[in-house]
């Protein structure tokens, strides 16, 4: 399961790149930035399962690249919520035949029973031992 996903990530990571400039977690960043203006950098590292060291520096490459925009919290100042840009919503919107795309190629000779099963498997890793996972981190 290790090489599968280093090698579906390397994959997305290489045509997102190749062809928007971004990461496929830069990517992500902007696809939840999107349905929640305003949101805060934990919230994303929460959801992309990002340290937050990680995190800080795909907000950092974003903000710098003109696709997120940051705000300071107006009662934490220590905190920021994060806006797409023009710029971040035009990537986006590049990004949805793309997205098509490489999920057309991933799913190239599955049925969609074997599709269900394979989500079924994967949900159930992550609800089994998601939390596990977050335990071990530093």
């Amino acid at each position: 399961m290790h090489r599968a996903s280093r090698a579906l990530v390397a994959h997305a990571n290489a045509r997102t790149f190749e062809q928007l400039g971004v990461s496929s977690a830069q990517l992500a960043a902007l696809y939840y930035v999107a349905k929640r203006p305003g949101c805060s950098m934990t919230e994303i590292a929460d959801v992309l399962d990002l340290n937050k060291s990680a995190m800080s520096a795909t907000v950092h490459r974003l903000v710098h690249a003109g696709h997120l925009r940051r705000d300071p919290h107006p009662r934490d100042g220590r905190a920021n919520l994060l806006f797409l840009t023009p710029k971040g919503e035009a990537i986006r919107a590049q990004s949805l035949p793309i997205i098509r795309r490489l999920t057309a190629q991933l799913t190239q000779g599955f049925t969609d029973d074997d599709m269900a099963v394979i989500f079924r498997f994967l949900n159930s890793v992550v609800e089994r031992y998601g939390d596990e996972a977050k335990e071990g981190e530093p």
